[in-house]
């Protein structure tokens, strides 16, 4: 799945420059308890992202497994469709969504829409096949390796976030 890898590598590089300009420099989610509901949805995608980075870029996908893929990205989906929900409240006392956050956002759904037609393309076929997971490396390896570290990032991200849902749940108010 080489093009599927190469737009996780571009929403990797475009969410982590969110976490890091937007959700932490610019607004302190972290600290700020109306965050909350909206870093439980960070929290979620954490660990969805770790693991298409981690399985994408490794293996081929037939039957079950191609499934068990498409409702992975329906999950992120549905976390999306939440953290979009949520962000107005979220972002209410620190005057709302910046500008470039929102269109970063649209780039990133933009991508994932792109991410999603091409598992579709290059896989579709294997969901009548029986089912099948099995390694490939048609991706180079240093790009798998680079995805890899994007894994253990998003995953540290999302348990980072988590302790912050938790953390800012026993602040009084």
């Amino acid at each position: 799945m080489l093009i599927p890898t190469w737009l996780l590598l571009a929403l990797g590089v475009l969410g982590a420059t969110d976490i890091w300009l937007f959700h932490r420099r610019a607004h302190h989610l972290h600290e700020h308890r109306p965050a909350r509901a909206e870093l439980v949805t960070h929290a979620l995608r954490g660990p969805t992202y770790a693991l298409l980075f981690a399985i994408v870029p490794n293996a081929t996908f037939a039957g079950a497994w191609l499934w068990a893929l498409l409702a992975l990205l329906a999950f992120d989906l549905a976390i999306s469709i939440a953290d979009f929900w949520l962000e107005p409240a979220s972002r209410q006392a620190l005057g709302g969504l910046p500008r470039g956050e929102y269109l970063l956002h649209v780039l990133l759904a933009m991508l994932f829409g792109a991410l999603v037609t091409s598992i579709c393309y290059e896989a579709g076929p294997a969901l009548a096949a029986a089912s099948a997971l099995q390694w490939s490396d048609l991706v180079p390896l240093w790009l798998r390796l680079v995805l890899a570290a994007m894994a253990i990032g998003v995953f540290a991200s999302g348990l980072g976030d988590l302790q912050a849902v938790r953390r800012l749940g026993r602040e009084p108010r």
